[in-house]
């Protein structure tokens, strides 16, 4: 069941528990992390998803696993295709009933 209200995208957590909590630029997280700053700043800015690359270096840097972001990420994109307009499409898709 997904929730009603959209999940946080992942740029958020790092925005707000990596990024101030560490008082560290994106130019420096970047650095760390060994991304451009550009990458840095389109998640942040939701623009672009976690990709299981960078999800392995969040995990490295915040002593985390990768699989938490990747579901953070998940979560998000769930929701996001059952709130786009193919879902209806979706919806009328029949299950494949082996005979």
């Amino acid at each position: 069941m997904l929730p009603k209200k959209r999940p946080n995208h992942p740029g958020i957590f790092i925005k707000e528990d990596i990024l101030k909590e560490f008082a560290i630029s994106e130019e420096e997280f970047a650095v760390a992390v060994g991304v451009s700053p550009e990458i840095i700043y389109k998640i942040i800015n939701e623009e672009q998803r976690i990709t299981a690359d960078f999800a392995l270096r969040l995990g490295r840097f915040t002593n985390t696993t990768p699989e938490l972001w990747l579901n953070l990420q998940l979560a998000v994109d769930l929701w996001d295709a059952h709130h786009s307009p193919n879902f209806q499409a979706i919806k009328n898709i029949q299950p494949f009933i082996a005979a």
